[in-house]
C-alpha cells in the first residue's frame, strides 16, 4: 500500500479539504448599520458553517458597488 502525504490525501474523495468563501454585507441590528465579513465554509460532508466578523465600512461600499 502506498503512503500518501497530506497534499495527496486532501485530494482523495473523503479527504479533509475544507472550502471557504467570504463576502461583505451591510447589516442593520437595532437600527444601527454595520459592515460584516461573512465567511461560509463547507466541509467534506457538505456541512456548511457561517462566521461573521466586523469589517471596515469601506469594504461593504466597494463590494456592493462592484456588484452593480
Amino acid at each position: 500500500m502506498k503512503k500518501l502525504n497530506m497534499i495527496e490525501a486532501a485530494a482523495v474523495i473523503g479527504g479533509t479539504k475544507e472550502v471557504c468563501v467570504s463576502s461583505y454585507e451591510s447589516v442593520v441590528i437595532g437600527g444601527v448599520a454595520s459592515c460584516k465579513e461573512v465567511i461560509t465554509c463547507t466541509d467534506k460532508h457538505g456541512n456548511a458553517t457561517t462566521a461573521l466578523k466586523d469589517a471596515a465600512p469601506a469594504a461593504c461600499i466597494s463590494a456592493n458597488s462592484a456588484a452593480l
